[in-house]
C-alpha cells in the first residue's frame, strides 16, 4: 500500500505538470506494473547488499567457533548469537542460520546448505564460499584456513563497496536534486506565467510534445540511477 500511494502522489504530480488533466491521471494508472517491478529490484538490491554483509559477519563468528574446536557444523549453529546480538532475531541471515540448523539436524550436508542459499540469494560470495567448502571437503582440506582466508576476501570486497558507497553519496544527492529540478522549473512556470504554456496543453500537438518530454525525463532519471549504482 505504500508504494501504491507514492506511485500514486508521483503520477497524478505529472499528470497535472505534464497534462494538467486528470483522465491523464487515470491513464498513468497502466504504468503501475512497471514502478512495482522497479520498487522491487530496487528492495531486492538493498537486501542482497544487506546479507552479504551479514554473511560476512556470519564467517567470521564461524571462523572464531572453529579455532575455538567447534565442527563446522556447530560453528554456523553458535553464529546464531552472534548475528542476533548484531542485527536482531529478525535479520535475513538468522532467520537462514536457523532453518540450517534444523536442517542439520536432518542430516543435511553444510555444502549443500550453503550452495541452496547461494542459488535463493543469488549472492557470488555465498556461491563461491559453498564451491570452496565442497571442495575442501571433499579433498580434506584445512577448513580453519580456507575458512579465514575466505572471510578475508569477502571481507575487503564489501569494505572496498561501502567506500565506493561513501564516495558516491555526494553524487546520490546531487543526482536526487537534478531529478527534481526539471519537475520545480515546470512548476514555477505553470504557477507563474501559466499562459506562456497554455498551447502545450489540452490539444494534440502540444500533448504529443508534452508526452515526448516526459518519456526523456524518465529515460534520464532511470540513466542516472544506473550511473550511480556501482558495484564490485
Amino acid at each position: 500500500m505504500c508504494i501504491l500511494g507514492e506511485y500514486l502522489i508521483l503520477e497524478m504530480l505529472l499528470a497535472g505538470l505534464f497534462y494538467r488533466s486528470v483522465a491523464a491521471g487515470f491513464i498513468g494508472i497502466l504504468g503501475l506494473p512497471f514502478f512495482f517491478h522497479y520498487k522491487r529490484r530496487h528492495k531486492i538490491r538493498k537486501r542482497k547488499r544487506m546479507l552479504s554483509v551479514q554473511f560476512k559477519d556470519c564467517l567470521m563468528s564461524v571462523a572464531g567457533a572453529m579455532r575455538a574446536g567447534y565442527s563446522m557444523e556447530n560453528a554456523f549453529r553458535e553464529s546464531e548469537r552472534d548475528l542476533i546480538s548484531q542485527y536482531g532475531a529478525d535479520a535475513d541471515m538468522v532467520v537462514e542460520i536457523q532453518s540450517m540448523a534444523n536442517r542439520l539436524d536432518c542430516n543435511a550436508s553444510i555444502e549443500s546448505l550453503l550452495e541452496d542459499l547461494a542459488i535463493r540469494s543469488r549472492i557470488e560470495d555465498v556461491a563461491n564460499f559453498s564451491s570452496i567448502i565442497g571442495f575442501a571437503k571433499r579433498s580434506g582440506g584445512n577448513y580453519i584456513g580456507i575458512l579465514t582466508n575466505s572471510v578475508g576476501q569477502i571481507a575487503d570486497k564489501i569494505e572496498i563497496q561501502a567506500t565506493i558507497d561513501t564516495l558516491l553519496a555526494a553524487r546520490h544527492l546531487e543526482q536526487r536534486i537534478m531529478n527534481v529540478v526539471p519537475l520545480f522549473i515546470l512548476a514555477f512556470i505553470n504557477l507563474t506565467s501559466g499562459e506562456f504554456l497554455a498551447s502545450l496543453y489540452h490539444n494534440a500537438v502540444g500533448i504529443c510534445m508534452m508526452t515526448g518530454c516526459l518519456a526523456v525525463y524518465i529515460a534520464t532519471y532511470l540513466w542516472s540511477e544506473r550511473i550511480v549504482a556501482i558495484e564490485v
